[in-house]
């Protein structure tokens, strides 16, 4: 697989196994989160899209949003990667709540939200949480139309029977009035560094 040159957000830290022997440089794990957690991501993209549109096509739109709500999270619990990581979606204009950001996720939105508006990298980031976890995150661009029939303008795009669906499973919806283009959220991929550890001994 080809590997992009990215801009990997490091805070320089130790990596230990549970002896307290180094195993790993700080480096290698990054590059290896970077990698999986491309792969993992865009697994999530392609399966969640997938069942979404075939909801759609076999009971449409509103039938849809009422798919996300009960499905989505456990669709994304439901795959199986190695190595083992935690899969979710965050978002600044989150529909479901458990999609609101953390702290982290939240400043990697913001940065997003800024270099999009000025047409500036979008390219996924790396980041070390702590001596025990790394951050994969990755923007979620509103790319398709089909997106717009339960996140574009209400009355056009969004029918009132859609939106009422949407207001029914949703109260505190805040992901109405998008556009083409717009950044709906980010995947959000969280490693454990022995889990990494680990894998990147077997395959070494």
């Amino acid at each position: 697989m080809r590997l992009l040159i990215i801009p990997f957000v490091l805070i320089v830290m130790g990596c230990t196994n549970n002896k307290g022997t180094s195993t790993a440089s700080i480096d290698e794990l990054t590059a290896l989160a970077h990698i999986e957690g491309d792969e993992i991501s865009t697994l999530a993209q392609k399966t969640l899209g997938g069942q979404l549109k075939q909801a759609i096509s076999e009971q449409g739109v509103t039938y849809a949003v009422q798919f996300c709500n009960v499905a989505a999270y456990p669709i994304l619990d439901t795959l199986k990667t190695v190595p083992k990581a935690s899969i979710r979606r965050a978002s600044l204009s989150a529909r479901n709540q458990k999609d609101k950001p953390s702290d982290v996720e939240r400043v990697i939105l913001e940065k997003y939200a800024q270099s999009l508006e000025k047409g500036g990298d979008l390219s996924p980031v790396v980041e070390v949480l702590n001596e025990s976890e790394i951050l994969y995150a990755k923007p979620i661009l509103l790319d398709s139309p089909l997106c717009l029939n339960c996140h574009g303008e209400v009355g056009s795009q969004v029918t009132l029977e859609t939106l009422k669906s949407i207001q029914e499973l949703y109260p505190n919806d805040n992901a109405l009035n998008h556009k083409m283009g717009d950044l709906r959220g980010i995947w959000s991929v969280t490693f454990d560094i022995s889990e990494l550890t680990h894998y990147l001994k077997n395959i070494k």
